[in-house]
């Protein structure tokens, strides 16, 4: 950890802890695998995240947040030979909290399952972390409908480095893998598992 320079210490504390929850919620953690120096290659990267929104109506995105990210995880592992994980938590833009949640919402998740997600919805943030901590993010690029063609998708997707942790969003991690939504339930519904493709 400590290759990590000092100021990129604040998503590095919060990806740490969220590693922590998770196991306190008794779901899996992913490998503890972090390296200093940036892994994302931003063409080839790009190119996976842009080709799966090309294959797919805006209709079948759109709400698809859990099954786009899950999805992609083993395009990109195949493509770039980066073991993402999914990253769940909640982010700030300018002042504003979107998606905040805490301890007991995750806890009242985990015990009504899909009670609670059918009747709060998901009031979760998604997105991927590499082993250098960097964020590609394709909620407002594919989740929302608001990209039409593959430039506005191109124009959508957010990335951050560690380098970029001042910058807007800031996310905030709370849990990390894809165990959450297994265990509520999320994933054997059957219009979530027929988007995992």
């Amino acid at each position: 950890m400590s290759a990590h320079p000092q100021r990129h210490e604040p998503y590095l504390r919060e990806y740490d802890a969220a590693l922590e929850r998770t196991a306190y919620f008794g779901l899996p953690t992913p490998p503890r695998i972090l390296v200093a120096k940036d892994c994302v290659h931003p063409d080839r990267t790009l190119s996976v995240l842009l080709d799966y929104f090309d294959t797919h109506r805006r209709v079948e995105l759109v709400g698809q947040t859990v099954a786009i990210n899950l999805a992609l995880i083993p395009l990109l592992l195949a493509a770039t030979s980066v073991p993402f994980q999914l990253t769940i938590g909640w982010i700030e833009q300018q002042g504003r909290a979107r998606f905040k949640h805490d301890e007991d919402l995750i806890a009242r998740f985990l015990v009504l399952k899909e009670e609670a997600w059918r009747r709060e919805g998901l009031p979760f943030h998604v997105w991927l972390t590499s082993p250098a901590l960097e964020i590609p993010d394709v909620t407002f690029a594919m989740n929302l409908g608001w990209a039409k063609t593959r430039e506005d998708c191109a124009g959508l997707i957010i990335y951050q480095s560690l380098h970029d942790y001042a910058k807007e969003p800031i996310y905030l991690p709370t849990l990390v893998g894809g165990a959450f939504f297994d265990r509520i339930n999320l994933l054997r519904n059957k219009t979530v598992r027929a988007r995992i493709r």
